[in-house]
């Protein structure tokens, strides 16, 4: 008999709806039946929307196609909704509580991991601010982490230039002395101090311009030296500049990164979030466990009961009728049998009429010649 005191509105019919239970049975319970399936439901209701925030975050990282986003995200939150509410719906309450809680473990450790997969696109989300100026830090980093590989090998060529200039220099020293050596001795002021072409005058000269002729292909040597470290040097820039630019286009990070990222900073905020997120998951669990059993599970339990004794019914019911078809086919059987054996006997009794009467239509024919 439906409970007068139930008159539930549309609203409630649909979270009852989500929460499992039947709302036919819920009728005939007393009010506060309906107010706790009333509250599971709306809890998974809840729970499904926020898996719908949290993956259309997670995709739109993933993906730029909002329309897809949304259809995936409804999609995820639809499987949630579905899971939840046969979670709660496949749980029953019992007198003994330690076997409600050792039933529910596994159906825990489901909603967990719901919850933490839920969780950190929310995270992530929360924490846009300090993730992206963490990973800009991070991509800063490692920026100076390639100036400073490159700048080790533009050191090494500068240094490798100023000793090529230096051992030129040094060698344009060398001939300004043997010059001056040269006009020294030509001119009498030094050396032998005779002034003239004499021997010293055209040995030093002769020394001054070898060497004169030495330094072109020093020189020679130098420039070109000079040109491949200045392309070397080119190419260094080049792909420092390169790898930089490579490292800056990389700095819209993908959803593991950010995962990454996230774990990397303050861990008891991200905590507080996360166990925010298993409660709200669990929480129909736990309403079911700490729920004493109340009518509606005793009236499931009195319809169970009913349909057992039904099936069992229907069972004994389909056991006697095929009984009885088997006993109806085994007096077919049999009269199948007495038939035959009857016609068998009637073929045997024609068939020794016939040959009397033939015996006896030949003694007659035999009879009437004679």
């Amino acid at each position: 008999m439906t409970n007068p005191t139930n008159k539930v509105n549309f609203i409630n019919r649909i979270l009852i709806s989500c929460s499992g239970a039947s709302f036919e049975l819920l009728k005939d319970c007393p009010r506060f039946e309906v107010t706790k399936y009333t509250s599971i439901g709306m809890t998974i209701v809840f729970t499904a929307i926020l898996a719908v925030v949290s993956s259309f975050f997670a995709l739109s990282i993933i993906f730029d196609s909002l329309p897809l986003n949304i259809s995936l995200a409804f999609l995820w939150g639809a499987i949630i909704f579905n899971l939840d509410r046969y979670i709660i719906s496949s749980m029953r309450s019992s007198d003994n509580k330690w076997n409600d809680v050792v039933k529910a473990i596994p159906r825990f450790i489901i909603a967990i991991i719901i919850a933490l997969i839920i969780s950190k696109p929310m995270e992530i989300q929360i924490f846009k601010t300090e993730i992206d100026s963490y990973l800009k830090v991070e991509n800063t980093n490692l920026i100076s982490d390639v100036d400073k590989k490159y700048s080790n090998l533009l050191e090494d060529n500068t240094i490798e230039k100023n000793n090529t200039e230096q051992q030129y220099s040094e060698l344009l020293l060398i001939r300004e002395q043997y010059y001056q050596e040269y006009k020294c001795e030509c001119d009498g002021t030094c050396g032998t101090n005779k002034r003239g072409r004499g021997i010293e005058c055209f040995s030093k000269k002769e020394k001054y311009e070898t060497f004169q002729e030495e330094l072109k292909t020093e020189k020679a040597k130098r420039d070109a030296a000079l040109a491949k470290l200045a392309d070397d040097e080119a190419l260094i820039r080049s792909q420092m500049q390169a790898e930089k630019q490579m490292l800056k286009a990389s700095l819209s990070y993908g959803l593991m990164d950010q995962i990454r990222a996230l774990n990397q900073l303050d861990s008891s905020s991200s905590l507080f979030i996360v166990l925010m997120f298993v409660m709200i998951e669990i929480a129909p669990i736990l309403t079911k466990i700490m729920s004493s059993k109340g009518p509606y599970e005793n009236l499931i339990l009195e319809y169970e009961k009913k349909f057992e004794v039904n099936y069992l019914k229907a069972l004994d019911n389909l056991d006697h009728e095929r009984v009885k078809n088997k006993k109806l086919k085994e007096m077919s059987t049999r009269f199948e049998i007495k038939s035959k054996e009857k016609q068998i006997q009637d073929i045997v009794k024609q068939d020794a009429y016939d040959r009397y009467e033939k015996i006896r239509t030949d003694l007659e024919n035999k009879i009437s010649k004679n």
